[in-house]
C-alpha cells in the first residue's frame, strides 16, 4: 500500500545541510599505528575516505594511493595510507561492526575494492542524507588534493544527530533509512557485477561507423558547396543562415544563433543539409561515446563494463549512470539500437529485462485521478490511441500511424511541461496546430488540467513539491521576477511528482527483488537499472520462471490507483530480445 504523502514543510529556501564551519578535527598523519591501536579499537566511525586516482582518462582504475580518514574517539582523524591500511588493526576496524558515517560511502568501498579492502558493519550515508533534505545540495567537496579531501569530508560528517534530526523534520528520515540507503547496498552489488560486452562486435562496429562518418562527410561539403566540419556551431551557423538564408528559429543563451537538436530538425524540412548533419553528429556520439567508450572501459580479463551508479545526480530522485553511462544509449534510431547489441550474456545464461509500461503517465493517473485516464488504464486500452481519439474527436479505429504519434508525443509533453514550441519542431507542425493539440488533452482530461493547478497552487505555498514516497524538491524561484527562470521551475513543479514517483516505484521494486534474491532461490544477478528498466544476467533454464516471478515482484513494488504494468523480454543480448507471454 502507499504510505501516507509526507505533508510540504513551508520552508524556502531549502534548509541548510552544510557541516559545521571548523569541525573539531586533528589530523594524525602517517601515524604509527601501534600507538593508535587503542584508539582504532575503540573507534565510533569511519568519518570519510578519499582516493587519488592516477589513472589516465579513459583508463580502467587502477588506485596508486588509497588514503582514509578514521575517525577516532578522542576527536582525531587518523590519514591511513593504502600500506597501513593492510596493517591487523586498521582492518579490523574497517571489517568490524563499527558504524560506518561517511560521505558517499558506495564510492568508498568501490575504492577500497581496488585495494583488496572490505568496509563492512552498519553504515550512515551523509551524502544520501543531504539529498534526502535538499537533492541540490549533495555536491562532492571540490578538493583536488587527497588529504584535503579527507578532512573537508571529515568537517562534513560530524553532527549525525542533529542530520537525523534534519531529515525527521522535513519528513524525509524514512525515505533516507527505508529507500535511499538499503538501495546503496543494491546499486554497489550491481556495480561490482558489471555486465559482458562482446568486443569483437564492437570493434566491428567502430570501423562500420567511422567508414559511414566518411559517406556522410562527403555528402555534408556537396550540400555545403565547401568543407564544413559538422561539429562547428559557428562555421554551421554561416552556411544554415548567411549561405543559404534558412531561418534563425532561436538564440543561445550567449545570443548567439542556435543550431542544436531541436533547431536542425525544424529546418530539416526546407533543406537537405541540417537532417545529413544530424545524422553525422548521431554516429559521431555513437562511436566516441559509446562504441570507443566501452572498449576502453571493460576489464581486459573478465570483457565486463563496471559503470557507476549516482544516487544524487538527479534533482527528481532518478538514478544516473557514470563513467560509462549505460542510461543514454539511444534506441529510438537503428544505429543506436545495435549498441544495445554488444551488451551480451555468457554462455549458459540470457539476459532478462524487465520493463514497467508507461509508468509516468500512470503516476500521472494516480495524481491526477483523472476519471478518463483512469479508466483507459483500469481497461488495459493503449493510452495512446485513446488520448488520439480524444483529442482527435475520431474513432479509435480509424487513427492514423501520424496521429498516434502526435497523441504519444503530447501524452509525455504534458508529463514534462513541454511547450507547444517544443511539441511544433518535435511533430513538424506550426505552434499554433501544437498549441491546439495541448489545449484540446487538457480539455478532454480535465483531472489532469485540475492537478497541473493545483500542485502548482500548494508547491508556491509550500515551496517544493514531493513525490509518492515523500522525496522533496525545494523550488524558491517559482516567484522569481525572470519569467524564464519561473516558467522552467513551474515545469519541474509538475514534471517531479510524476518523474520522481517513478523512480520511487523502481527503486522499491530494486530492493524487493535483491532481498530475495540474497536468500538464494534465484540463478540471477541484477545489472543495470536504466530509467524504468532492469536487466538480469539469468542462467537459460531459469529465465521464464524468473522473468515471471520478477513482473510480479516489479508490480507488487506499490499499489496505485490504476494498475502497474511490467512486461518482461529474454534474449541472448540486450537488442535481440522476445517478450515472455
Amino acid at each position: 500500500t502507499l504510505p501516507p504523502r509526507a505533508a510540504g514543510t513551508p520552508t524556502s529556501p531549502a534548509p541548510s545541510v552544510k557541516g559545521p564551519a571548523s569541525a573539531p578535527v586533528i589530523v594524525v598523519e602517517k601515524t604509527d599505528l601501534k600507538s593508535i591501536a587503542k584508539d582504532l579499537a575503540k573507534a565510533k566511525a569511519v568519518l570519510a575516505l578519499a582516493v587519488h586516482d592516477s589513472a589516465g582518462e579513459g583508463e580502467l582504475l587502477s588506485v596508486s594511493r588509497v588514503r582514509v580518514g578514521l575517525g577516532l574517539e578522542n576527536g582525531k582523524v587518523a590519514i591511513l595510507d593504502e600500506h597501513q591500511l593492510k596493517e591487523k588493526a586498521a582492518l579490523a576496524t574497517l571489517a568490524g561492526t563499527t558504524l560506518k558515517v561517511g560521505w558517499d560511502l558506495k564510492g568508498a568501498r568501490r575504492a577500497l575494492d581496488v585495494a583488496g579492502i572490505n568496509l563492512n558493519g552498519p553504515d550512515f550515508d551523509y551524502k544520501l542524507a543531504a539529498y534526502c533534505i535538499d537533492p541540490s545540495s549533495a555536491r562532492d567537496p571540490k578538493e583536488t588534493d587527497p588529504d584535503a579531501a579527507i578532512i573537508a569530508r571529515a568537517a562534513q560528517c560530524s553532527g549525525r544527530d542533529a542530520l537525523i534530526a534534519k531529515m525527521k523534520e522535513v519528513k524525509v528520515f524514512d525515505l533516507f533509512e527505508n529507500v535511499e540507503m538499503p538501495l546503496s547496498s543494491v546499486l554497489l552489488s550491481m556495480e561490482r557485477a558489471g555486465i559482458l560486452v562482446d568486443d569483437v562486435y564492437l570493434r566491428e562496429l567502430s570501423v562500420e561507423f567511422l567508414k559511414a562518418l566518411k559517406v556522410l562527410q562527403k555528402e555534408i561539403d556537396v550540400l555545403a558547396g565547401a568543407p564544413l566540419n559538422p561539429q562547428s556551431p559557428k562555421q554551421l551557423g554561416e552556411v544554415l543562415f548567411d549561405k543559404l538564408n534558412l531561418p534563425v528559429l532561436h538564440k543561445t543563451a550567449k545570443g548567439g544563433r542556435s543550431t542544436d537538436e531541436e533547431t536542425l530538425q525544424a529546418l530539416a524540412a526546407q533543406h537537405a543539409l541540417p537532417g545529413k548533419i544530424l545524422e553525422y553528429r548521431e554516429i559521431a556520439k555513437l562511436e566516441s561515446t559509446y562504441v570507443r567508450a566501452l572498449l576502453e572501459r571493460m576489464d581486459p580479463a573478465t570483457k565486463r563494463v563496471h559503470t557507476a551508479f549516482d544516487q544524487t545526480g538527479s534533482v527528481t530522485g532518478r538514478l544516473s549512470s557514470l563513467d560509462p553511462n549505460l542510461q543514454n544509449i539511444p534506441i529510438r534510431t537503428e544505429a543506436g539500437r545495435r549498441i544495445r547489441r554488444a551488451f551480451i550474456a555468457p554462455k549458459g545464461k540470457v539476459l532478462v529485462s524487465a520493463d514497467y509500461s508507461q509508468i509516468d503517465l500512470r503516476v500521472l493517473a494516480h495524481e491526477s485521478q483523472d476519471a478518463v485516464l483512469s479508466k483507459s488504464f483500469a481497461e488495459g486500452e493503449d493510452i495512446h490511441l485513446r488520448t488520439a481519439a480524444e483529442i482527435f474527436h475520431i474513432k479509435p479505429e480509424d487513427i492514423t500511424t501520424d496521429q498516434r504519434r502526435a497523441a504519444k508525443a503530447i501524452n509525455f509533453g504534458i508529463v514534462y511541461g513541454q511547450t507547444a514550441f517544443g511539441l511544433s519542431n518535435q511533430l513538424g507542425i506550426s505552434q499554433q496546430e501544437a498549441s491546439t493539440y495541448i489545449k484540446n488533452y487538457l480539455v478532454r482530461y480535465p483531472g489532469v488540467s485540475a492537478w497541473v493547478e493545483s500542485n502548482l497552487a500548494k508547491a508556491k505555498v509550500d515551496g517544493c513539491v514531493r513525490t509518492l514516497l515523500g522525496r522533496v524538491r525545494w523550488l524558491p524561484d517559482l516567484a522569481a521576477k525572470n519569467a524564464a527562470v519561473r516558467q522552467f521551475t513551474e515545469r519541474a513543479a509538475r514534471n517531479t511528482p510524476i518523474q520522481g514517483g517513478s523512480a520511487d516505484i523502481i527503486k522499491l521494486a530494486m530492493i524487493n527483488i535483491a532481498k530475495e534474491m540474497a536468500k538464494g532461490k534465484k540463478d540471477a544477478v541484477m545489472l543495470l537499472q536504466v530509467h524504468d528498466e532492469l536487466v538480469f544476467e539469468v542462467a537459460k533454464s531459469e529465465a521464464v520462471d524468473f522473468g515471471k516471478w520478477v513482473k510480479t515482484v516489479m508490480e507488487a513494488a506499490i499499489k496505485l490507483r490504476v494498475p502497474v504494468v511490467a512486461e518482461v523480454k529474454i534474449g541472448p543480448n540486450w537488442q535481440d530480445m522476445e517478450k515472455l507471454k
